[in-house]
């Protein structure tokens, strides 16, 4: 039965990354930041882009994939852009709490083929790995949650659901160091829930491990709902929006794309815009204006 409750969050889970991925891939196209250089450019080394050749928008497109890979691996594992901004000193919690979410996952994971494939070294490491997990995602997010509350620049922009979330975290991990320090048999419940064979009740140990699954549980389900989501975004985040630099061509589909776009009907007005018209329409019309200028 617990590994059937196991299997149904995960399931849940993976579930809502597709229906996410697809809901967010079928969007509009977004504004383009076009910041140069781009890490696909063959001219990102030197700071340069493309556009530096002479007829450019003729040639055919160069772009490094790989590039971009090891660009965005950088901001997912060592969370980048928050350390190079890293004003209110968050990052070192971030990537701890972050980090601790990985691990977690990982740990689950090797858990899991420990049902198959069970030598002594691979239940040490996964031992140790899921207490690195729980030691980093709780400095991690109880950091997050001190900074955000006595950092008045963020404590402004802090939800009361934001702290929720970082503390739903840190009770999952918070369970899983009482765990540890209960012995080994925690680590033996553990796998027992795994396998699907562990009782509920029969000592304070099994309420312990029934505790931290069913909260981890219920975070699996929570968590597409809620910010911390974003990783299924960061995706399109650089790829088509800071890095998305293809030249809209002729009969092209980016260029059928934008003309559908610009075909949309304005529900809302103000002293510049005109209630009712496109965004073509609307676009002709400050050019218009302007040329009276």
């Amino acid at each position: 039965m617990a590994s059937v409750l196991l299997a149904c969050a995960f399931a849940f889970f993976a579930l809502m990354i597709v229906y996410r991925f697809v809901k967010i891939n079928s969007m509009p196209l977004h504004m383009r930041w076009e910041l140069y250089p781009v890490p696909t450019d063959p001219n990102h080394d030197h700071g340069g882009s493309f556009m530096e050749e002479v007829d450019f928008a003729s040639k055919p497109q160069r772009h490094l994939p790989l590039n971009g890979l090891k660009e965005l691996a950088s901001e997912v594992f060592f969370l980048k852009k928050v350390r190079l901004n890293n004003k209110y000193g968050i990052w070192a919690f971030s990537l701890a709490m972050h980090w601790g979410i990985y691990l977690g996952f990982v740990w689950i994971g090797l858990m899991v083929l420990e049902r198959f494939w069970a030598p002594a070294f691979l239940s040490g490491a996964t031992n140790v790995l899921c207490v690195v997990s729980w030691l980093l995602g709780s400095v991690g997010t109880l950091g997050l949650i001190f900074k955000r509350a006595t950092t008045t620049d963020l404590a402004i922009y802090t939800s009361p659901v934001e702290y929720f979330n970082l503390g739903f975290l840190y009770l999952i991990y918070f369970t899983g160091l009482i765990g540890w320090f209960a012995g080994p048999e925690f680590f033996a419940g553990l796998r027992s829930y795994i396998a699907g064979d562990l009782p509920f009740g029969v000592s304070g140990i099994s309420y312990l491990v029934w505790t931290h699954f069913t909260l981890f549980e219920l975070f699996l389900i929570y968590m597409p709902f809620t910010r911390l989501f974003h990783y299924v975004a960061k995706y399109f985040t650089f790829d088509k929006i800071f890095w998305d630099d293809h030249v809209v061509t002729r009969g092209s589909d980016l260029e059928r794309q934008i003309e559908t776009q610009l075909s949309y009907r304005l529900s809302w007005s103000a002293s510049h815009i005109a209630q009712g018209k496109s965004w073509g329409e609307q676009a002709a019309m400050i050019d218009a204006r302007e040329e009276k200028k």
